[in-house]
């Protein structure tokens, strides 16, 4: 049996039947009707509900209101008796009532309508409590819902942070490159007096010796010569 109020709690702890008639022992059971079981297809659904879910819920209601269904005829068999035919006419109402005196002689349209409100009453109390233990669930998956969001908006935010950081870096290393390629263009200019001058001076040198050598040169063939 499928628990509608899983849907909202875990429930752990064994269900209780009710057998005794008294209003303050009466409480819906939390079983839901087995697949293909007959459900109530609803007259309206101004909230646009997914029609599946919205007749299965009507069905645990109904499934809770049978459950509770007190000794006797009582407003309930009248219920279901309306309900059975669909008309909700005078000449219905009638008939049923007639019936239902049939069968119990001491019936009266104001024990009807205390039974109602009794039935009236354990739908709100039941709908109240599915209400708070379904608010619960919602704002524990909204709880977790902002802290998985917050979670995600910091690493983002560091992730922002490191990508910043680095495009700063990635600006300053081209800054850096850029100044570098510019003195790189430079080298050259700077360093050509000092080549340029010594080049001249290696040339100079060359030719030094050259002059040097053949001053020398000459001397020694003068005296080759001329000295005997």
């Amino acid at each position: 049996m499928k628990n509608w109020k899983s849907l909202f709690i875990k429930n752990d702890e064994p269900e209780e039947k009710k057998n005794t008639p008294s209003a303050e022992s009466f409480s819906f059971p939390t079983g839901m009707p087995t697949q293909g079981a007959a459900t109530t297809n609803p007259a309206g659904n101004p909230n646009n509900i997914d029609e599946g879910v919205l007749n299965e819920v009507i069905a645990v209601y109904e499934k809770g209101i049978d459950s509770i269904n007190m000794p006797g005829y009582d407003f309930y068999e009248f219920y279901k008796a309306i309900s059975s035919v669909n008309l909700h006419g005078e000449q219905s109402y009638a008939m049923a009532f007639r019936m239902a005196h049939s069968m119990d002689s001491n019936l009266t349209a104001q024990k009807l309508l205390t039974d109602a409100e009794f039935y009236i009453s354990k739908i709100n109390e039941v709908h109240n409590q599915y209400t708070m233990h379904g608010q619960q669930k919602l704002n524990g998956l909204d709880a977790k819902k902002n802290e998985e969001k917050n979670r995600l908006m910091n690493e983002i935010d560091q992730s922002v942070a490191q990508v910043n950081h680095l495009r700063s870096q990635l600006q300053a290393l081209e800054s850096e490159i850029n100044q570098k390629r510019l003195k790189l263009s430079t080298v050259d200019g700077e360093y050509f007096p000092k080549e340029s001058s010594i080049r001249q001076k290696l040339l100079a040198n060359d030719s030094a010796k050259q002059i040097s050598i053949s001053k020398l040169l000459a001397v020694k063939d003068g005296i080759q010569k001329h000295i005997k």
